[in-house]
């Protein structure tokens, strides 16, 4: 289920949209334009699970119990407190909203099995409250509660082609919302999120709140799906919010495509066509053949049917220019350098690899900076278990130096900076600039400076190498999502200024503008690795900590990443960073302090360290690279 979320399908939507909206021209049928409508309905509410399991990550089960939230308040505030249809149908979208908000901070901390289990059972609970006596003067308990009629002037919204467009206009409104949603800064976060939840927390994202807001959004959008049910039905039953119901939505997002918005709406038109077309047959082979069509489709195109559509334009198409010729690219600056860089790893089809610098100067003519450290550490430990992973290391990094950690595998060097970061509690104190942050969560270390990046990058794979820096590139991710999605022009200007942070992190680190708008999940390594700094460095830091970003790469690849750290020296920023490769280290390094079995083995200057012949014993001994 956790496929690739789609950024481009805004002109699918709308071409699948204006069919929907042309179909009663076509399909002049009352019961085959039901069909549609009850199709609609549903997309409606899929569209909302989408952005939970495609662009989120979670996972939800019960998800038609916000379909029962929005139709019962739409329907007993009308019933009981005479409200206008409008105003209702707000407060059935809000009150769905809220719940979700609600329920969703519960599960939200649970894995998959966990969340699975608890939105499904969640299904049964609500049809409990809702047939029970506790709330039966709102809802009406087991007899269930009518549905005023919803007119404008002399036409009912409740039947006809008025029904029709009244669903088609929520379910445009549904999909603009959620398309938009993927787009800001709320959206972005929430996808790396999904990838991985601690480098989301390091980037400065709130990974609970993230998660409870696109819960509350799925449920807004369910509820409007309810409110909209509840027009078509005319009559609320318990036995319209069951768990089927919920399995049968979940199902929808499978079938139609995760992480697209469009699949869910065809996915909720091909299911309920199939069982308006397996009618007439009996109820027990109309139930078997359903179920067949269905497996045979989730299984045979795993990715759902929108996957499977837009291959078949992608094919056509190709078809369609078969013969015609291509002319050459002009040998542009980039074309004639490509062989040259086409060596290394880096290099992809025509793309150089990120330049290597070669101006780099001996680290001995270079002046070890003096003054005040930026960072200091004094006493770190932590256990695991009762195994001492750091014994009481001290440690100072002055400011605008390049500061390299290096030791033999299973040292603590990650874990040191897993410490200084945040993600890992630890005794004694870490002071960053003269401030004592060590009690501070990862996502304030971070606002106060504190950058990094991991030994395996974490990348967004379904977004581009710039929009990856992007996300990082924001001072903060508070603010509110309905301001981000309304696009005014304070929230415009806080874009830009990301977008001109990530870009200039990308200068810096001469990655190649041809590379930019290229997938992440379609980089080499290397250009991942540069990704991750250029991420790490967005944000404008104090102190990059980098961890192993030479790990997994080839000389010209490790060349080139000692360049960019040069690139980041220069700019002022000071780095910590954890190396395996000598060369890399007497290369970049002003100072080291060798870690051994957690604790300082010895530390100064990278030419007097990395002569040290205790260190040559320990470090390139325990298979360091000269």
């Amino acid at each position: 289920m956790l496929t690739r979320a789609r950024d481009d399908v805004g002109r699918p939507a709308l071409l699948l949209l204006l069919l929907l909206a042309l179909a009663p021209l076509v399909v002049t049928g009352v019961s085959d334009q039901g069909i549609l409508v009850v199709a609609m309905i549903y997309a409606v509410g899929a569209v909302g699970l989408d952005v939970l399991t495609g662009y989120s990550g979670q996972f939800s089960f019960g998800q038609f119990v916000y379909f029962a939230i929005g139709a019962y308040v739409m329907a007993a505030v009308r019933v009981h407190a005479h409200w206008p249809w409008v105003p209702a149908i707000i407060a059935g979208v809000l009150a769905a909203a809220l719940v979700a908000a609600v329920i969703g901070s519960l599960f939200v901390r649970l894995r998959f099995f966990g969340s699975a289990v608890g939105t499904f059972f969640l299904g049964a609970v609500a049809v409990d409250l809702i047939s029970g006596s506790r709330l039966s003067h709102w809802t009406g308990g087991s007899n269930g509660l009518a549905v005023l009629p919803v007119t404008i002037g002399d036409h009912s919204l409740s039947e006809g082609d008025w029904l029709y467009y009244t669903v088609w206009i929520a379910l445009a409104l549904s999909v603009a919302l959620c398309l938009r949603y993927t787009k800001v800064r709320a959206g972005m976060a929430a996808r790396v999120v999904k990838e991985n939840e601690v480098v989301a927390a390091v980037l400065g994202v709130r990974v609970f709140r993230e998660k409870v807001r696109a819960q509350a959004l799925a449920g807004a959008v369910a509820g409007l799906g309810g409110c909209m049910l509840a027009l078509d039905v005319g009559y609320l039953s318990p036995d319209t919010f069951g768990i089927s119901q919920s399995i049968e939505l979940f199902a929808i997002v499978a079938v139609g495509g995760t992480g697209s918005i469009v699949g869910p709406v065809l996915g909720a038109v091909f299911f309920f066509s199939l069982v308006n077309g397996f009618a007439s047959t009996s109820a027990s082979a109309s139930q078997l053949l359903f179920s067949l069509v269905v497996l045979a489709v989730v299984v045979l195109f795993n990715r759902g049917l929108y996957d499977l559509v837009e291959q078949g334009v992608r094919k056509l198409l190709a078809l369609r220019g078969k013969g015609v010729p291509v002319a050459e690219p002009a040998a542009g600056p980039e074309a004639q350098a490509a062989p040259a860089a086409s060596s290394g790893p880096a290099a992809v089809a025509g793309h150089p690899a990120p330049a290597v610098r070669t101006e780099v100067r001996p680290r001995e003519a270079r002046p070890v900076p003096q003054g005040p450290p930026l960072l200091l550490l004094e006493d770190i430990g932590v256990d695991f278990g009762g195994v001492r992973a750091l014994g009481g290391v001290d440690l100072s990094v002055a400011r605008g130096e390049v500061h390299a950690i290096i030791g033999p595998n299973g040292a603590g060097k990650t874990t040191l900076l897993n410490c200084i970061s945040g993600i890992q509690p630890a005794t004694g104190r870490v002071v960053l600039d003269g401030d004592d942050v060590t009690a501070l969560p990862v996502s304030v270390r971070r606002a106060r400076g504190i950058s990094r990046t991991f030994q395996h990058p974490s990348l967004v794979a379904d977004l581009t190498a710039r929009q990856n820096v992007e996300v990082g590139a924001y001072a903060t991710h508070d603010g509110s999502v309905l301001l981000e999605m309304a696009g005014l022009p304070v929230t415009r200007k806080r874009d830009r200024v990301a977008r001109e942070r990530a870009l200039a992190a990308l200068e810096l680190l001469d990655f190649p503008k041809s590379r930019w708008d290229v997938h992440a999940g379609e980089l080499t390594m290397g250009e991942q690795k540069h990704i991750d700094i250029a991420r790490a460095l967005a944000n404008e830091p104090e102190l990059l900590l980098l961890d192993e970003p030479t790990a997994g790469l080839g000389e010209e690849e490790i060349g080139a990443v000692a360049g960019a750290i040069e690139g980041v020296r220069r700019a002022g920023v000071t780095v910590l960073v954890i190396a395996h490769h000598v060369g890399f280290v007497r290369r970049i390094a002003d100072r080291c302090t060798v870690l051994d079995f957690g604790r300082v083995l010895t530390s100064g200057t990278a030419a007097d360290v990395l002569t040290d012949d205790q260190v040559v014993d320990v470090f390139v001994g325990a298979g360091g690279k000269s």
